[in-house]
């Protein structure tokens, strides 16, 4: 009885542990691209920058857009207060992402801010977004079409820096829509974006980010200061003086 009970164990056991086996790989079936693993050293292609060519052109840019980039504001974004880097700045930011596949959803978590978005996957019975919820890093649906997984995001928050926080202060309204897509090429795992908001971009932006795959996860958690935070903002001069911060 107890040789039956203990067999009986082991096999439920080696069930359980190949349901989870095929849990993490169900994405790497039917023809869907398997990428799971940590990501890093994200290059715009085919120029392999660390600039993408085409994130600021002026000519993509609307009068609001460059009427709000004149009045622009560096001690007012959000970052200096740790408010996370949000999509698609965090894209290119030159920290590693961890992927999860799952049935149901795609999991990506960045090292940078310890930002972690989920990207349920049509069909699955996902939660849906009330009318009047936005969201820093939008609401994310996917779909595997043929070896690429695409990802489509909506329902932003408006945001100062939502296009680009660095270099060329873009802000994105509530109209922001991300397409993102993702397939593997070698050993390498490419991101071909497209950036729409009709408030800010007189047409869709696209650029191609390169990853390299990694052994090393994110080292989590980041954890900002908000008083480290502020320490840039010592090196930069005011446009209001009169209403220092």
């Amino acid at each position: 009885m107890r040789r039956d009970l203990a067999a009986g164990a082991l096999v439920a056991a080696l069930a359980a542990l190949a349901a989870i086996s095929a849990s993490a790989q169900s994405a790497a079936t039917a023809g869907t691209p398997d990428l799971n693993g940590t990501w890093t050293g994200r290059r715009c292609l085919p120029m392999n920058s660390d600039v993408c060519p085409d994130f600021n052109r002026e000519s993509a840019l609307t009068a609001r857009a460059k009427a709000f980039r004149t009045m622009f504001d560096e001690f007012a974004v959000p970052k200096y207060d740790c408010f996370p880097a949000t999509i698609p700045a965090l894209l290119t930011d030159p920290y590693p992402v961890l992927i999860e596949q799952r049935p149901d959803r795609v999991i990506f978590t960045y090292e940078k801010d310890d930002v972690v978005r989920t990207v349920w996957l049509d069909g699955r019975g996902h939660p849906t977004p009330k009318i009047g919820e936005f969201f820093a890093q939008g609401y994310s649906t996917g779909r595997y079409e043929g070896n690429r997984l695409v990802v489509d995001t909506t329902k932003f928050v408006f945001d100062p820096t939502g296009i680009d926080d660095d270099f060329g202060n873009m802000p994105s309204s509530t109209k922001k829509h991300l397409i993102e897509r993702y397939s593997i090429e070698g050993d390498q795992l490419r991101l071909d974006l497209t950036i729409e908001d009709e408030l800010f971009l007189l047409a869709p932006v696209t650029y191609t980010i390169g990853y390299q795959r990694s052994k090393t996860p994110p080292s989590l958690p980041w954890d900002c200061d908000p008083d480290a935070a502020k320490e840039a903002l010592k090196f930069r001069t005011t446009k209001y003086p009169e209403t220092k911060p």
